[in-house]
C-alpha cells in the first residue's frame, strides 16, 4: 500500500528536471524576477508623487494545516501562498469629512490548494472536499479614519481555477523529486478549469477602549465566480507592548459568521460548469470562523502568525484548523505613517 504525503505544502525547493508541463524552469526565473520587480517599482511610482518606497511594503504569507501542531492534518484547505506589495499613506478620502484619511493600495498574488480527507482516493468522493486550486491576482484599495473609527475597502480579483493554476501539477512535481513520496492520483478529478472574476467590499466600524484595546465590527461581501457570500465579523485587538512608534507587539482575536451563496472550490466555476460534484457535495449555508493572531513590529520589519478554525463547510464534512506565518518589510518606514492594520 503506497503512502501519500503532501510534501508540496511543506517544502519549497527549486524545481529541476520536472516532468510536468506546469513546472517552472530555473532558466526562466531571472527574467521573471526582473520583470516582476520592474513592474512593481513602476506601479508604485505612479501612485503618488513620493519616492517609490515611501510608505510601501512587501508582504509574504504562508498558510498550512501542517503548521497547526496539535493536529498536523492534510485536508480541506491545506496550503496557501500569498505575495503582496502595497503602500500606506495619508490621502484625501472620497467618503470621509476629514481632510485626510489613511489610504492603502496593494497588489496581491495568491495560490490556494484544497484536498479531500482521503488524499489517496482515485475516485469521486461523496461528502468530501474535491481537489481544487486557484491562482488569482487582486488589486485592492481602502481608506480608514481612526478618529471617526470608520473604514472601507474594495478588491477586484481575476485568475484561474483548476489545473491551469498549477496546484496539482506543482504538488505532484515535488513528489517526483522525493524518493519517499508518491504522486497523488486524485488531482485527475480536480474541479474543471474556469475563469475567476470576483469583487469584495468591506466596511469597518471601530471603537477604542482605553489606551491599548480596540474593538471593531466588520461586514464583508463577496460577489463573483469564486466566492459569493456575506460575512459579519467582530475583532478585538490588544496592544500588549509598545517601546516606540515602530516597535510593538499586538494580538487580535476575531470571530466571523459567513452566509454562503457560492463556493467554486466545492462546486466548480460558473462559466465552465462542472456537474460532477452536484449532489455529491452539499455546501453548508452558514459557516463560522475564529482566529487568533500575533503581530510583532520592529522598525521596518513585521513578523506575524496565527491560527484559524472553521466549522464544516459541507454536509458530512468536519471542522478544520490551520495556521499561518507572515513576514513584512517596509523599506520606507521612517517616512511612512503607522502601519497598524485597521483596514477591513
Amino acid at each position: 500500500m503506497p503512502v501519500y504525503y503532501n510534501v508540496s505544502s511543506r517544502l519549497f525547493p527549486i524545481l529541476q528536471g520536472c516532468p510536468s508541463a506546469f513546472c517552472y524552469r530555473p532558466v526562466d526565473m531571472p527574467k521573471f524576477t526582473v520583470l516582476f520587480g520592474v513592474f512593481f517599482v513602476v506601479f508604485f511610482s505612479t501612485l503618488s508623487g513620493q519616492r517609490a518606497w515611501d510608505g510601501a511594503y512587501l508582504d509574504f504569507k504562508a498558510d498550512n494545516d501542517f503548521f497547526y501542531l496539535p493536529d498536523k492534518t492534510d485536508q480541506y484547505f491545506t496550503s496557501g501562498l500569498t505575495l503582496e506589495v502595497g503602500r500606506e499613506e495619508k490621502a484625501p478620502s472620497p467618503l470621509f469629512a476629514a481632510p485626510l484619511a489613511r489610504r492603502r493600495q496593494f497588489l496581491r498574488l495568491t495560490q490556494d490548494l484544497f484536498t479531500p480527507r482521503r488524499i489517496e482516493a482515485r475516485e469521486f468522493l461523496k461528502n468530501d472536499h474535491p481537489f481544487a486550486s486557484y491562482l488569482v491576482l487582486t488589486y485592492g484599495t481602502g481608506y480608514a479614519d481612526e478618529q471617526l473609527g470608520f473604514g472601507f475597502s474594495q478588491q477586484f480579483t481575476a485568475g484561474v481555477l483548476g489545473k491551469y493554476s498549477g496546484g496539482g501539477a506543482m504538488q505532484n512535481a515535488y513528489h517526483d523529486l522525493l524518493s519517499f513520496a508518491d504522486r497523488i492520483p486524485g488531482w485527475h478529478y480536480e474541479v474543471k478549469p474556469d475563469l475567476i472574476l470576483n469583487y469584495r467590499l468591506g466596511l469597518r466600524r471601530g471603537r477604542r477602549l482605553g489606551r491599548v484595546f480596540w474593538l471593531s465590527t466588520d461586514l464583508v461581501a463577496r460577489l463573483g465566480s469564486l466566492y459569493t457570500d456575506l460575512a459579519p465579523a467582530l475583532t478585538a485587538e490588544w496592544l500588549a507592548l509598545r517601546v516606540g512608534p515602530k516597535r510593538t507587539v499586538r494580538f487580535e482575536l476575531s470571530g466571523q459568521a459567513r452566509l454562503v451563496g457560492y463556493n467554486a472550490t466545492l462546486s466548480g466555476g460558473l462559466f465552465n460548469i462542472d456537474r460532477r460534484y452536484r449532489g455529491l457535495i452539499i455546501p453548508e449555508r452558514l459557516v463560522g470562523r475564529a482566529g487568533l493572531d500575533c503581530f510583532v513590529d520592529y522598525d521596518g520589519w513585521r513578523v506575524s502568525g496565527g491560527i484559524r478554525r472553521i466549522t464544516p463547510e459541507f454536509a458530512g464534512g468536519r471542522g478544520h484548523a490551520w495556521a499561518w506565518i507572515g513576514l513584512r518589510v517596509q523599506p520606507g518606514w521612517r517616512s511612512a505613517i503607522s502601519t497598524r492594520n485597521s483596514l477591513p
